[in-house]
């Protein structure tokens, strides 16, 4: 991995971009959160809770950017979104939440 490639997309990947966080269920019931940056397809997260879904996105975020650099492919720009649905919802990146 190029270093300075990676520290160039570390601080691009810590710019004001947005979160959505949308809660998945399966057949049975359980519930995982997904984290994802609406800018960037396919960059997305997954945990227990909303919090570890958000953290595991921060590294995500920071690897699909690198990718991109490295094919060179232009990196998204951040753009603030609206909520997608009921049960999504948007943040900036990192924001610290407040749990309810």
């Amino acid at each position: 991995m190029n270093q300075e490639l990676l520290d160039q997309a570390i601080v691009l990947a810590a710019r004001g971009y947005q979160v959505g966080v949308q809660r998945e269920d399966d057949e049975n019931g359980n519930h995982v959160w997904v984290a994802f940056v609406p800018e960037m397809p396919s960059c997305f997260a997954q945990g227990d809770t909303v919090e570890d879904a958000i953290e595991a996105l921060k590294t995500v975020r920071e690897d699909y950017i690198y990718f991109l650099m490295k094919h060179g492919v232009p990196v998204p720009e951040p753009k603030p979104r609206e909520p997608t649905s009921d049960n999504a919802w948007t943040k900036p990146a990192d924001a610290v939440i407040n749990s309810q």
